[in-house]
């Protein structure tokens, strides 16, 4: 191994006293994950050569147009020297038994290319993915020098992107990391597999945190600062340990030291490992707190492992967070860390609370105490015990007589319990607290009843709580169950005043809003086009603003609607952030009643950069009977064995649906079911599969005659093109 030293130990003169700086290093190392060498630059204490002493780790995430060893393009850098008035890194570490490690965030597109744009998020477009990366790097620096390799004793922190990244990247890799802080990160950016990144949103990802004590500092100048203020909306009432600091500063990294010493504290007083803990990971396969999960999905989602405990967990696969739609047709295998005893058998119960399928069996502990569980992509509470217990946990939640909870108004609360034992639940006392100021709980307790093994059940009564909070956006119950606790988060919404006026766009075109400033006419949702809400169409709701409409944002409506999709509009050309806005196409159930007025919190935003204007308000959508909507193509491929898979969506129930691949003379007939057979790998979830009859390799023309229960029928559904492989054995 070459490393170029820069070997600059710094003695400056500043107001009269000697000023230490830190040893800087920039070198290289060969990386096996990127299969090519890469930088780095280490900030190493004066006395490091001499005093035998073994140090906690900072490693920090430069920003856009930065490298490793180089500041932002016609700014100062704060590195070193007389960079920000001396409140800089070099600084820090010359008085501070810490060492900070800089990675190169360079990411070409083509070899040696001058590419500003690091990290490969927002777009993803090269094979580099930075977390996936950041623990051979820690291997690699806990390898060369005396470093104390331990998660406590491990940060992250970074610049703007960076920002982003050190958030991320702590998120992703709780159980090797104790602190993060962010300075002025972008809150969201895609980011994720190149071909199906997800947009990651750090507001949605709290829970991502146990264990951990994070930071942001923000700046009143800062052109990234609407977005903090949104995000910390959420994590200010989610994240026990999370602070934030303001500055009179543009974009920038003030208060280095300030920062710098927030994680000395923390490496100082450690929080200890979580005895329950959540994850949520934008890639198909990870690692986190020595369980393995692995997947096969390959387009954009979230998979989530929650509640997870010696007793057992929860698993989801989503396309978005907090309430996309699930994935059941994804396979997901979950190796559990070795907590077990090697040999021993478990009993283990699998409950679906959406389709009401209860599985139990019994597994042995491999050698190294794992148990190996393969679900698919809906909801799976898992129960793990040796002997035959009871073990309860929180399936769900409704407001009771209201669409909502409402900031300042009283609320009242059904919890939906499970019991994924496999013993009978005798009558559990079930009591309610927050951890939340200004929520109080007027009765904090319930009776679960008897309680099968296997069974999900509504427990009878309800909590009733007052949000007293107006900038909350969301509150943390903790549910506990004899010594079991489970946290349950609940979005608050503001007594919002009702929307009169809007536009139902059901298949039509209109002047609409993209991009914040750009007018564009577009045709959004699906119907027949007269601008009125009918059973079985999906429709976006849009607000005037002057001379065009803005989409909005739908966060919870009544039960005929279903939310179908999330749709991002992005903003990065006007306000150069990372961010977009969302809005929501509404799925209107076949069955809703005819005069049915539906309750929709929604929420937009008026572009004023760099403060934008929020604006929420109540929608009740009238909605007429009678489905006359045929279904639409979501989406379609070919997997393994040339299983064809089309998602369909409709208001009702689809009777009938049939691909037909054309390739020059040759024409192919493939019927498709949602039945769970013949090829299909989750009944009822909308994805539609069918073998191929044998063909030749090579693409395909593929188009789907679909018809649904009410006899709305779409005979020549263009759905693109497919590639058909070769099948084994032929």
């Amino acid at each position: 191994m070459v490393y170029r030293l820069i070997p600059f130990l710094f003695f400056l003169i500043c107001a009269g006293a000697q000023v230490r700086e830190a040893t800087i290093l920039d070198l290289k190392h060969a990386s096996k994950v990127f299969g090519e060498e890469r930088n780095f630059r280490v900030f190493l204490p004066p006395d490091y050569e001499t005093s035998g002493k073994r140090y906690p780790v900072v490693y920090f995430f430069h920003g856009w147009s930065e490298r490793f060893n180089k500041g932002p393009r016609g700014l100062s850098g704060y590195d070193s020297g007389a960079e920000y008035g001396g409140d800089n890194i070099a600084r820090f570490v010359g008085s501070h038994d810490v060492i900070v490690v800089k990675w190169d965030g360079y990411n070409p597109r083509t070899p040696g290319e001058n590419y500003p744009r690091p990290y490969n998020i927002s777009p993803v477009e090269t094979h580099r993915q930075f977390p996936l990366y950041f623990p051979e790097l820690v291997n690699h620096i806990d390898s060369n020098f005396r470093t104390i390799a331990e998660r406590k004793q491990r940060a992250t922190a970074g610049l703007s992107m960076g920002g982003f990244m050190s958030f991320w990247v702590a998120g992703k890799y709780p159980h090797l990391i104790g602190s993060a802080s962010n300075f002025m990160g972008s809150s969201e950016f895609f980011a994720g597999p190149n071909g199906f990144p997800s947009e990651y949103r750090h507001s949605e990802m709290y829970r991502n945190y146990e264990g951990m004590r994070t930071r942001i500092v923000t700046g009143t100048k800062d052109f990234i600062r609407w977005y903090h203020r949104r995000m910390n909306a959420v994590w200010e009432f989610t994240r026990p340990h999370h602070e934030q600091e303001e500055f009179e500063f543009e974009h920038g990294t003030p208060g280095m030291a300030k920062t710098l010493n927030f994680h000395m504290k923390a490496f100082a007083n450690p929080l200890p490992d979580p005895k329950l803990w959540h994850h949520i990971d934008v890639y198909p396969v990870f690692d986190v707190w020595g369980y393995s999960v692995e997947t096969d999905r390959a387009r954009p989602g979230f998979t989530a492992i929650e509640n997870v405990s010696a007793t057992g967990f929860r698993t989801s696969v989503r396309e978005w967070l907090p309430g996309g739609r699930l994935m059941p047709f994804v396979t997901v295998r979950v190796t559990t860390s070795g907590i077990y005893q090697a040999g021993k058998t478990y009993r283990v119960t699998d409950v679906n609370p959406h389709s009401g399928v209860v599985r139990q069996g019994r597994q042995r502990a491999d050698a190294q105490g794992r148990l190996h569980l393969t679900l698919d992509g809906d909801v799976h509470e898992i129960g793990i015990a040796a002997e035959a217990v009871p073990i309860l946990s929180v399936a769900g939640w409704q407001v009771a007589g209201a669409p909502w909870v409402v900031n300042g108004k009283k609320a009242r609360i059904r919890f939906t319990v499970v019991n994924k034992g496999s013993a009978e639940a005798g009558g559990v006392r079930v009591s309610v607290s927050s951890p939340n100021s200004k929520v109080r709980i007027d009765s904090g307790s319930l009776t679960t009843g008897k309680l099968p093994a296997g069974e999900v059940r509504q427990v009878e009564g309800e909590i009733g709580f007052l949000v007293e909070a107006p900038d909350r956006e969301m509150v943390q119950l903790r549910v506990r169950f004899n010594d079991t606790e489970v946290p349950v988060e609940l979005p608050v919404f503001a007594d919002a005043a009702e929307i009169g006026e809007f536009l139902v766009a059901d298949g039509s075109a209109h002047p609409i809003w993209e991009r914040a400033i750009r007018r564009v006419d577009k045709s959004l949702g699906t119907g027949n086009g007269d601008g009125k809400a009918q059973a079985g169409e999906t429709v976006v709701i849009a607000v005037k603003d002057g001379e065009a409409y803005r989409p909005v944002e739908v966060l919870a409506a009544g039960e005929c609607a279903g939310l179908s999709a999330r749709i991002s509009d992005g903003w990065g050309a006007y306000d150069n952030v990372g961010a977009t806005a969302k809005f929501t196409p509404v799925l209107l159930s076949a069955r809703c009643p005819d005069g049915e007025r539906i309750p929709m919190f929604v929420r937009y935003q008026i572009p004023r950069k760099p403060d934008h204007i929020l604006k929420e308000g109540v929608v009740y959508l009238p909605v007429t009977k009678g489905d006359r909507t045929a279904p639409e193509v979501v989406r379609a491929g070919v997997q393994a064995w040339n299983r064809l898979e089309v998602e369909l969506r409709d208001g009702g129930k689809i009777r009938r649906a049939v691909a037909t691949l054309t390739r020059e003379t040759s024409i192919l007939e493939a019927p498709l079911n949602d039945e769970g057979m013949n090829g299909d790998r989750a009944a009822a979830d909308g994805v539609f599969s069918g073998l191929v009859p044998s063909a030749a390799p090579g693409r395909y023309a593929l188009s789907v005659a679909v018809e649904d229960e009410f006899g709305n029928a779409a005979k020549r559904l263009v759905a693109g093109e497919i590639s058909l492989e070769q099948a084994p054995g032929r």
